[in-house]
This record gives structure tokens, sequence and C-alpha cells, in this order.
């Protein structure tokens, strides 16, 4: 494919060479559905700054992209070449940060982004505001953070309100049972802090079809690395309606972030690198030239996940809504087993670190699939390359070889050094989180052989 172009309402571009996506808010038009209108317009405004416009409009276009141009046609399977054409109304600077973007995006999603931008005057769905819902006062929040339904963001969502912020927080519509699964947190949270100031928005994107693409045309991806960009740039949209430098915050565990692989073929774009420090730090750069006041930083970024939960195990709306949060990679899937979903599966990557924060703080107790226990037998039975037992194999393969390299210098700074660059200062930090991290692994495996007979320790040649 030559290229993808996207088109705002009215924007007029001649015999374009590849896919057309219409951003247009009308339905027989556009090939994007989405609500992120409803970002601004619950603020009474009709416009967002056309800087911040325009990078939304970044966001939506490469997550649509992404979404639709499947992997298989990658040379190696994996790595796609995405050339895309995206209509700014600050033409001028978008130029200037094209290879930022390029290098920021190809970082996170393991592909190789070549964006150029045209000129537009086109605004985009700036003709009303949403009357149902309005939020008053926006300068009542002081800060803006993600919020998706997971075991990090619900702490890091109580650490604000503990810290007597006052956060506006952001959710993804990815199906409708998270955004249930998002407003029964956010409402038990909201009944406990109900002296504080906070709310809630949502929203969605979802990529149909190119306009121009004929029905039998393979398009279409069930990875969607960019997702993250996304989130963030709708944070922004919602930090600017705001007010001037509202800070907007991503919380998860740094383990996740400097995501040094598990294995040798888990390296690279086969895992996601959402809050890597290098990927915040382009990020924010990117903003900083953009003339976007706001930055993005993850206040969890050096703590393990279970460092996380010992924060706020105490905390009365943690004991009573942790088991409710969703780590699972894909919660759904427990429909499968005859179990209702959204569901943690708890044998996938996410679940796994999900399951040792947990046991390292004495919370033993958590809703999962029950058809699946961690043991041998549950290994045997699922041995193929990408089988349910493949995640549980890599992280048994980790501890393993951190058991057998611990003693050794530079062992896990060569790990980290293969995931991006760091500083020095920041290679001392995440050695530390890196070893503690292993070490709440070990502890959950410890627990399971001792609870359910695993014998995962035997198994991975450990006494």
């Amino acid at each position: 494919m030559n290229g993808i172009w996207f088109v705002k309402n009215n924007d007029e571009i001649e015999k374009p060479d590849g896919a057309i996506f219409n951003l247009s808010p009308k339905n027989n038009k556009s090939n994007v559905k989405t609500d992120v209108e409803n970002l601004w317009r619950m603020f009474s405004l009709q416009y967002l700054p056309e800087i911040v416009e325009d990078l939304l409009i970044v966001g939506i276009t490469v997550f649509t992209a992404d979404k639709k141009i499947p992997r298989k046609i990658a040379g190696d399977g994996w790595s796609r070449e995405l050339n895309l054409n995206i209509p700014v109304l600050q033409y001028e600077k978008w130029n200037s940060v094209k290879k930022i973007l390029d290098e920021t995006l190809s970082f996170l999603s393991g592909d190789k982004w070549d964006i150029s931008f045209y000129s537009t005057t086109e605004r985009f769905r700036g003709d009303k505001v949403n009357k149902k819902y309005n939020i008053k006062s926006a300068s009542s929040f002081d800060c803006v953070s993600l919020f998706s339904g997971g075991l990090d963001s619900f702490c890091g969502a109580l650490s604000l309100l503990d810290n007597k912020k006052n956060p506006l927080f952001v959710g993804f519509k990815e199906y409708n049972l998270l955004l249930r699964r998002q407003q029964l947190l956010i409402d038990s949270i909201r009944d406990h802090y109900s002296q504080s100031n906070l709310d809630f928005v949502q929203f969605n994107v979802s990529p149909r079809r190119p306009t121009n693409i004929s029905k039998g045309t393979l398009f279409g991806e069930s990875t969607s690395r960019s997702r993250s960009f996304l989130f963030i740039t709708g944070a922004i949209a919602v930090a600017a309606a705001v007010g001037k430098n509202t800070p907007v915050y991503i919380p998860e565990n740094g383990f996740i972030g400097i995501n040094v692989p598990l294995t040798q073929s888990r390296s690279g774009s086969c895992s996601t690198r959402t809050t890597h420090p290098y990927f915040l730090k382009r990020v924010n750069e990117l903003l900083s030239k953009l003339d976007i006041g706001h930055r993005v930083e993850n206040f969890y970024s050096t703590m393990s996940k279970g460092e996380i939960i010992n924060e706020q195990k105490g905390n009365f709306v943690f004991k009573n809504m942790y088991m409710e949060t969703l780590s699972c990679s894909h919660p759904c899937q427990a429909r499968y087993d005859g179990e209702s979903p959204p569901l943690n599966c708890g044998y996938c990557y996410p679940c796994l670190i999900r399951k040792a924060s947990l046991v390292t703080n004495g919370f033993v107790e958590d809703k999962y699939n029950p058809h699946y226990s961690l043991n041998k037998e549950f290994i045997y039975e699922n041995n193929k390359i990408d089988g349910k037992a493949s995640d549980l194999k890599a992280i048994l393969f980790t501890i393993r070889r951190f058991v057998d390299n611990e003693g050794k210098p530079f062992f896990t700074k060569g790990l980290l050094r293969k995931q991006g660059y760091l500083t020095s200062k920041e290679y001392e930090l995440y050695e530390r989180l890196y070893r503690e991290s292993i070490k709440e692994l070990l502890t959950m495996v410890e627990y399971e052989d001792k609870a359910n007979g695993g014998q995962l320790k035997e198994y991975m040649g450990l006494k």
C-alpha cells in the first residue's frame, strides 16, 4: 500500500494513491467512528486550541492505521511500513517535529512510521457543545489521570486523592463491559472521597474499512501498540480544557514500563513500551516543541507492582474493590469457558504480574478464571509455543535466568539496555526495580507450589 490518507469533513485531495479514511461526524461519510468531541464539548467549548486539535487528530489517525493495517503483510510478519498523510491546522509546526514523531511511534509500536502532513482550515467537530453533561468549573481540577480500570490506575487514583489532588480521570471505551467496570470503580472511589473534587470522562475511537477499499482486501489487526498514544492525546485534550500546564498522569508500575523481554523471542515490538521512560521523554519532547504546556508523567515509574499495592493495602476502597479491577490482556475470553466476562484469566503476563504483587502483600484471594491453575499439568496441557502456558513458562525462564546470573556484574544492566536508552541514574533505579519485581514473581511461584501443589520450582530446575 502506497499510503493512507485522512480527511476532515470537507477536505479536498486529488486522487490519492492509497486508502482513505474520512473523519466526518456524519455516519454515512465517516469510517472512523468516535465520540471524542465530547472531551471538550462537556466543558462548553466549541473548539480545542488548534495545536491540541492537531495532536488529537494525529492520535486518532495513528491508532486507526495501527488497527486496520495487518502485521501479516510485513516482510517479517510484524514490523510494518506505515505511511500516513494527516490534515493539520498548524502545518509548519508539525513539519518541524516529523522526525521526533516518527521515531517516537516507531519505538512504541515496532513499526517504521513515515508521517506526512498537509494543511487544512477545516475544524474537527466544532459545531456545538454538549448540553446534557456539562462540567461547569474546569478550573476546579488540577490534574488529569488515565484510568483504564486496571490495578495500577486504580491505585494511582487513590494515591492522587490521598495527596489532596483534584483529578479528572480519562478512560477509553474499548468495549461496553469494560466501560461498566470502569464506572463501577470510579463510583466506589467517588463514594469514599465524597469531599474531593473528581470526575470521569470516557471516549472511544472505532475505525472501519477505508472508503475506497474493496471488501475482499485484508484489513484489520488484533494488536494495537499505539492505543496508549491515542489515550495520551485524549488526556492532553482534556488537560487543555482544564487549564494551562495541567499535568497528565499515566500510573503504571515500572516493571511493565521498562519491560525487559522475558525471553529472547519476546524482544522488540512483541512487548509493549507504553510507559518506558524513553517513550515518555520523547512524548514530552514532542509536546514541548509543539508549544503544548502539558507534561505526561508516571509517578510509579520506579516502583514494582507489589510496592504500589503496599502503599494502598490499608485503604478501605482498595480492600473492598481491588478484585473488581481488570489487569488481563484478554478479559472477555472467559465466555469460552462458560464464565461471565470480563474476568482476569490468571495466566497471561499482566495477570501473573498482578497475582505476584497481591500475593507478596498477603492478598491471596482474587477473581480469576477458575478453570486454570498454575501448575505443571497446566504447562503440559498447553505446551504449544503460543499456548495458554506460554507466559507462565517465559516468567519461569526469567526467574531461573535471574537466579543463575544474580551475582554477575552488568547482567541486569545489559537486559535494560536492550529496551531503550536510560541515564546512569535510571540504570541504578531500574536495576533495583527489576530485582524486586523478580522476587515478587518468585514469591508467587512458591505460593502456588504450596497452595496448589504446582511443582513450578521443580519444573524450572530450582529446589
